[in-house]
């Protein structure tokens, strides 16, 4: 075998390993991007069927606005109807910007920045979340017990006396579920994104 046939057999070689590492490279992105979004999952449809909740409401609340006859109550839907309609394209909005990052076509460090973004976006909505979900804890029982010809249950003062602690007791309880269930998602969503330097 000459010099040249091996320095031609060589270079082919060499063309064949980066062809190779090439592909692997492309694949293992793609698999890591499927993983990425496959974990974000996990907050992401629990965010979609509660928006679908709160929307339902929402819309019940609009469509029934019409047979509330007190006017704090006409206030309280409207509350209501705005919150269960803001708070869920809020979070949606904010879900949607931590699986925008471009695994394949960015930089690991950029990657990274843009979803640390994303993420305190999407704690911040959280937040807020809990801020207004215990206002309408509070305002979306009136319109809804008039709606239902049961007014008089909530002129007890006993109602008010149980129903506070309790829904503020559940809505501490599932909050700090949810939190921990999506505070795991997310880190490890970002701990895949780090592993791509």
């Amino acid at each position: 075998m000459e010099l040249d046939e091996m320095k031609s057999l060589w270079a082919d070689l060499s063309l064949q390993v980066e062809k190779q590492d090439k592909i692997q490279k492309k694949l293992l992105m793609e698999i890591t991007k499927q993983k990425f979004r496959n974990k974000l999952n996990a907050v992401r449809i629990p965010e979609i069927l509660g928006s679908f909740i709160c929307v339902g409401y929402a819309m019940y609340l609009l469509s029934q606005f019409s047979n509330l006859e007190l006017w704090y109550n006409q206030i309280f839907a409207l509350i209501s109807i705005f919150i269960m309609i803001a708070l869920p394209a809020a979070s949606l909005t904010a879900i949607k910007g931590m699986r925008s990052v471009r695994i394949d076509l960015e930089a690991p460090a950029t990657i990274l920045d843009k979803f640390n973004k994303s993420k305190i976006r999407f704690w911040k909505v959280q937040r807020y979340g809990l801020i207004f979900g215990a206002i309408l804890l509070i305002t979306i029982i009136p319109p809804l017990t008039e709606l239902n010809g049961s007014i008089e249950k909530i002129q007890n003062p006993l109602f008010w006396i149980f129903y506070i602690p309790a829904g503020v007791v559940f809505m501490f309880l599932l909050t700090r579920f949810v939190y921990k269930k999506y505070k795991g998602t997310i880190e490890a969503s970002e701990k895949m994104l780090s592993e791509l330097d």
